[in-house]
């Protein structure tokens, strides 16, 4: 992976989506992507849970994923998307809740405010 941190690319615009990505339906997006992570085995245990025309894709899995490892793993999901299928596509991992049954056994819930 070649190293893409110095000044110029922190001012440099995104990419935008092209119009061949704009044109497919979402189901049709995330069909795509599914179908290149399930070539990797490192991948495939990512499921798309979204993918807008942004190309902006949400990505979910079960598996817990040490938080060293999680990052630089996204970072080769994307780069393997950018380069096969959309120049534009940035990869985000869905959040998940609070999964320690001892917190969730005091009854404590976390509310927005709006």
């Amino acid at each position: 992976m070649k190293n893409l941190i110095n000044k110029d690319n922190a001012f440099a615009n995104s990419p935008e989506a092209g119009v061949e990505w704009k044109q497919k339906t979402e189901k049709e997006r995330i069909l795509i992507i599914e179908e290149k992570l399930k070539t990797n085995p490192k991948h495939s245990i990512f499921e798309v849970f979204n993918a807008n025309k942004d190309a902006q894709v949400i990505l979910k899995t079960e598996q817990s994923i040490l938080a060293k490892e999680r990052g630089l793993l996204l970072l080769e999901v994307e780069e393997v998307l950018k380069k096969s299928i959309e120049e534009a596509i940035t990869v985000w991992l869905e959040p998940i809740g609070d999964k320690s049954k001892l917190r969730n056994l005091r009854g404590i819930t976390i509310k927005s405010v709006e």
